[in-house]
């Protein structure tokens, strides 16, 4: 019997040349899929909600594919698990309708991303946060973030080698929190375009640090300048955390 399984997957980015399959490199997706029909024994065509660049991490991926099998779905994580590096993990399963796709039936995303803002550098966020060892004001930080969300054209966010049709993408919100020497930043939104909350990070960073005022990103925004912004911000601190359907 077909069904259509949407899995909940998390993963360590950090040892991966992204998650997209590509011939002849490591990739989650990659590995995933060996996984995959390692346990079913067949082909499988998967589908996933995005493709998070190289050492990004996730919590919430969202992949489907169709296969024929009467498997119990209660051992299903388990068992492709088994057949899993300890760096990435199923987290959940679930039947979901035929027509269910993991990228073009979701609605919204979100995204953190986590500073450690300590004097020196911590073992315990090595390549799980970006490290800032400069003083940052995240009211500043906090500030500047809240003219980006609504619908807007935010190709100037936009990695260069990226190739979409449309650049505009509607923001749902943004928030900053910081706990002692954590600052972490939440975005959520309907899609994002290649690189585009790690160039916003990594000029909100330097409006922290007081290089850049806080209007910065709003300029950005209306000129379309790239000369407004900061350098790109490192992949070890952004995750995808949920998908929304």
């Amino acid at each position: 019997m077909e069904r259509n399984l949407k899995l909940t997957v998390a993963y360590d980015g950090t040892n991966y040349h992204g998650y997209q399959d590509q011939p002849g490199l490591k990739t989650v997706e990659g590995r995933f899929k060996e996984a995959l029909e390692a346990t079913f024994l067949q082909e499988i065509d998967l589908k996933s909600a995005g493709r998070t660049d190289k050492g990004v991490h996730s919590q919430g991926q969202v992949v489907n594919f169709k296969v024929d099998t009467d498997i119990d779905l209660g051992n299903l994580p388990r068992v492709v698990n088994f057949n899993l590096p300890p760096d990435i993990s199923v987290l959940g399963v679930q039947v979901v309708d035929q027509d269910f796709h993991a990228r073009f039936s979701a609605k919204a995303k979100l995204y953190r991303y986590v500073i450690y803002n300590g004097r020196y550098r911590n073992p315990l966020y090595e390549n799980r946060a970006c490290f800032v060892h400069f003083p940052l004001d995240e009211k500043k930080m906090e500030e500047a973030l809240k003219d980006l969300p609504g619908l807007r054209d935010f190709g100037v966010f936009m990695g260069r080698h990226a190739v979409v049709k449309d650049t505009y993408r509607n923001l749902y919100r943004v928030d900053v929190k910081r706990k002692k020497d954590l600052i972490v930043v939440h975005f959520y939104g309907k899609s994002f375009l290649k690189n585009m909350i790690r160039r916003i990070m990594g000029t909100s960073i330097e409006i922290g640090r007081g290089l850049k005022d806080t209007n910065t990103l709003k300029r950005a925004l209306e000129s379309q300048d790239k000369t407004y912004l900061g350098p790109t911000a490192p992949a070890e601190g952004l995750y995808l955390m949920r998908v929304d359907y």
